[in-house]
Formats: structure tokens, sequence, C-alpha cells
């Protein structure tokens, strides 16, 4: 299983994709979140031209935000500045949406928006919008078509799954959305969280809650289908949630998601929820759940560092990998 990472894109980020190649990273893939995140593709490029091996890609792109010419356009743009090292990432949408305060694409969009961008980088014509029309891209610009990336799915139930096996070259999941999980045939990667503990420090420490709070409070947020189910705290939090008015609750909910803690989280991010929901633990404990990883047969398996310290997350899931 190789292991990699996925960011929360930042201006800092091209600088730590360099430090995970240097230790041994297989993979850095970015998310794509407008109104949270910096730009993706701006980061990835810069990240290339800093790198030679390491793996890039947006994980993931969602249809409703990024017109599909343009998907295709800034897939090759990636892919001729690091060649054959582009994966793209296509889902439903998660925090992309949620932050515009929108539901997330239907699946028939996302079978056909991934569709669209095979034609369109195998220098096909489409049919979109109502309009016929393709790539037209010739050397000069620097890239050549036909342009041959691998397109995986971001799947987290049966319809991403179906979809996802219709289509894809590989699935990314995490293996706390839902709680049914279904079977995949085919190549995946599973998505995970948490921070190495020191030698004696509690999970709740200053430093592990900036480090690991961000994903335990995204537990939190999948409520009665999470990790954290039935707790005393998910409970509370829920109710809480349930009293913000509908028309700001997804926007409050995914405020400073995946960075830091939220005026509504904090209160319930706790000891208890940070070692349920993460991945957090000594470094015999993380070598444990990277084994439980290994054996679901997931060929990658992608780390989500955060807090403000990103190299020194880096450095401490890395050793305590192997890598």
């Amino acid at each position: 299983m190789e292991i990699g990472i996925a960011l929360a894109p930042s201006l800092d980020t091209p600088e730590h994709i360099r430090i995970a190649e240097s230790l041994g990273y297989s993979k850095a893939w970015c998310f794509c979140s407008p109104a949270i995140y910096v730009d993706t593709f701006t980061v990835m490029g810069l990240a290339a031209t800093k790198t030679e091996r390491i793996g890039l890609g947006p994980a993931v792109m969602v249809p409703h935000l990024r017109h599909v010419a343009d998907a295709a356009t800034a897939v090759a743009t990636l892919d001729a500045m690091a060649p054959s090292r582009v994966t793209a990432v296509v889902g439903s949408g998660f925090s992309a949406t949620a932050l515009l305060n929108r539901k997330s694409v239907p699946w028939t969009q996302v079978e056909a928006y991934v569709s669209a961008i095979r034609d369109l980088l195998a220098g096909r014509e489409i049919d979109w919008d109502g309009t016929r029309f393709g790539l037209l891209h010739t050397g000069t610009m620097g890239i050549r078509l036909p342009v041959t990336v691998p397109i995986w799915v971001a799947a987290h139930g049966p319809k991403g799954f179906a979809v996802a096996s219709r289509i894809a070259d590989g699935i990314i999941t995490n293996p706390t959305h839902g709680d049914e999980p279904i079977p995949y045939a085919g190549t995946f990667a599973l998505q995970f969280y948490g921070t190495v503990l020191d030698d004696g420090e509690p999970a709740d420490s200053p430093r592990a809650l900036a480090a690991a709070g961000p994903g335990a409070a995204l537990a939190l947020h999948l409520g009665p289908h999470g990790p954290v189910a039935g707790t005393d705290e998910e409970l509370e939090f829920s109710a809480k949630l349930a009293l913000v008015p509908e028309e700001r609750r997804l926007i409050e909910q995914h405020r400073n998601h995946l960075v830091e803690l939220n005026d509504l989280d904090r209160p319930y991010v706790t000891e208890r929820i940070i070692r349920q929901g993460t991945m957090t633990g000594t470094r015999d404990e993380v070598r444990a759940s990277l084994d439980a990883f290994r054996a679901t047969g997931a060929s990658l398996f992608l780390y989500s560092p955060f807090g403000p310290d990103i190299p020194h997350e880096l450095e401490t899931f890395a050793s305590a990998a192997g890598l």
C-alpha cells in the first residue's frame, strides 16, 4: 500500500509537497473548495516545479464548480508540467458545495462529467449544455492532445460506488463516511487523518487538538452515520447544529473545514472524539491503524495533516509509517 497525502491547499502547500516527496510520500492530492482554500491547480502547478516524482492531482473536482472545458484544460496543463504524475479525481461535492450553501451534484451528472473530460482529453468533441465543442490546443500551447490521465471518483455510498464501477480508474473513499461499507472490486484509496502523539502526550493536548481537531470535527459533522455516532458529544453537537437557521446551517457547519476548529465544533471535540474519530495515537497505534487499512486491500492511503506545523505532521507520520 502506497502512502500519500491529501492537503487543504494554501500558499505554503507547494513547499509542503516538496517536503513530502523528500520524505517518501508517493502522492500529494489537494482539496478543491474555492470558498475556503486557495486555487488547487495554481498550487499544484507550483508544486510541479519543486518536485520530480511525487504524484499530483485535484481531489476532488465538482461539476457545478468548474466547467468541463476548464477542468479538462487544467488537468492537461498540469500533466504537461508534471508528465505521468497526474491523477484527476471527481466527486459530487462535500465542503465545496456546502460552503456555497448548495447540495451535492446528482451522480448522473458526475458520470457525464467524467465521460466528457475523458473525451475532451482524447481530442474528441462533446455535446454539452446544448452545444458541441472540443479542445483546440496545439503543441504551441505546450499541450498536445490526446492526454492520458487516470480519472478517479470520490465515492462514499451505493450510488457513488455504482458510478465509479462503470467509469472510474479508481476510487478514493473515507472509512468514516457512511455506516454500511460497500464492497468495491477495483483500485481504491483510503483517506484519513489524525496526529502522532509524543510519548505521554494526551490526545487533547493543545498541539494534538490543533493537529487532529479538524479531522475530529468532521467525524462530528457526519452525525448518526459517522464514527462518533451516539456519543454525548455527537448528540449535543447535532442538537446545537439543528438550532442554526436552515439557510445558514451548511455554511456554519463547514466554516474552517479541515483547517481549524470553528466555534460550533470546539466545545465537542474532546479526547474521546479525537481518539474515536481519527487515527490519532502513539507510533505503535498509528502503525496498527495502517496495518488495518492495508488489510482492506487499499492500494493507496492518503494522510491529511492539519494544524499550524504541517512539516512536523508530515515528518512524524512518515516516521511512524516507516517511509
